[in-house]
């Protein structure tokens, strides 16, 4: 279900953050927003309401995201990996969803994106 990003090979990359998230940290292929600019602020604000808005933007956004999960798939014929900003709500829940559709080859980026932006940080500056 989990995948490292060290052990990606040729599965499609997914990013399910903003576009503002995967335009400043870029390290997917592809972006699918499953919320918007002001929900992840939202969410900022008050972390308890995540689940509740990620679902909601999840069924209203249903249509987009199954035609762009099963395009990138190739109708669930490619692997693909999902990533999030930390990999804790929005990539098990379209992981989940994208299962549901009927990508069976799909896993979940460990611990995230912005981890791995945080720690390439770290090693540039030593």
């Amino acid at each position: 279900m989990f995948i490292k990003f060290k052990d990606i090979t040729n599965e499609i990359t997914i990013d399910v953050r903003t576009r503002s998230e995967f335009n400043n940290m870029k390290l997917f292929q592809y972006n699918i927003p499953v919320i918007n600019e002001y929900n992840h602020m939202r969410i900022k604000r008050f972390y308890p309401l995540a689940i509740p808005i990620i679902l909601i933007s999840l069924y209203r956004n249903r249509n987009y995201i199954k035609a762009n999960l099963l395009l990138l798939s190739n109708n669930g014929k490619l692997p693909i990996v999902i990533g999030c900003s930390r990999g804790r709500l929005r990539s098990p829940i379209i992981f989940l969803y994208a299962k549901l559709i009927g990508i069976k080859h799909c896993k979940i980026l460990s611990g995230g994106i912005k981890n791995l932006f945080l720690n390439k940080e770290k090693r540039d500056s030593n």
